[in-house]
């Protein structure tokens, strides 16, 4: 495995107003780790997760991917490697196999064939049945619609994947066929949000964020 930084945080503090969120937080993600971010609510960890992608900023210090700084420049290139997975998703869609087909109709994604074999093998890995494809969005359970959108992500094979709280919605048993299957993506740069201690535990590595509070790796 190439052990190259993919992500990196150095000396980032992020502030909403006059409320300091995160202080001088650094670390360095390679490449296939697979990290799991967890403390307590308010202590930041969606506010470093989305600035991967350029959502918010940091008041101070630097974020970069694969070398290139997160930015108004490069923010285009540096989406064009990652597939994010918010907590609440709201789509502008009525059926789940709109959002596959309008994934592949991007640009950034044009170079990708969606084979229909491969979407129902990776719906077979996370316990969804195929019959889903087809449904409305707003008959799938939220356990069904966070497994659907994380599919639709892994078919887009992207570089790094970042998931706010992917397990949620899912009972014990699913949630565990989902750790397990995460693990086989070891060419996959992976940063999750999660309170589960069974899905840190199956992680590389944990950061815990402190609430106001130094966070250096």
């Amino acid at each position: 495995m190439n052990t190259h930084t993919v992500i990196s945080f150095e000396n980032v503090s992020f502030a909403f107003g006059e409320k300091i969120i995160i202080i001088n937080f650094s670390t360095q993600i390679k490449s296939g780790e697979h990290i799991c971010l967890m403390g307590e609510s308010g202590a930041g960890k969606t506010t470093l997760l989305n600035s991967i992608v350029g959502l918010t900023s940091p008041v101070n210090g630097a974020i970069k991917v694969f070398d290139l700084d997160v930015n108004h420049q490069n923010i285009k290139q540096i989406r064009s490697f990652v597939a994010w997975l918010p907590q609440e998703i709201n789509l502008p869609y009525d059926f789940a196999y709109e959002v596959i087909e309008n994934a592949f109709n991007l640009k950034v994604n044009k170079h990708l064939v969606f084979s229909k074999d491969k979407l129902f093998e990776l719906f077979a890995n996370v316990g969804l049945e195929k019959e889903i494809y087809e449904q409305p969005l707003q008959k799938l359970s939220g356990g069904e619609r966070q497994r659907f959108m994380l599919v639709a992500a892994l078919l887009l094979e992207k570089k790094i994947l970042l998931l706010d709280e992917p397990t949620s919605a899912l009972d014990g048993n699913t949630r565990d066929k989902l750790i397990s299957f995460l693990k086989t993506f070891t060419d996959t740069t992976i940063l999750a949000i999660s309170h589960s201690e069974q899905f840190a535990k199956s992680f590389d590595k944990t950061i815990i964020l402190d609430k106001l509070k130094n966070g250096n790796d």
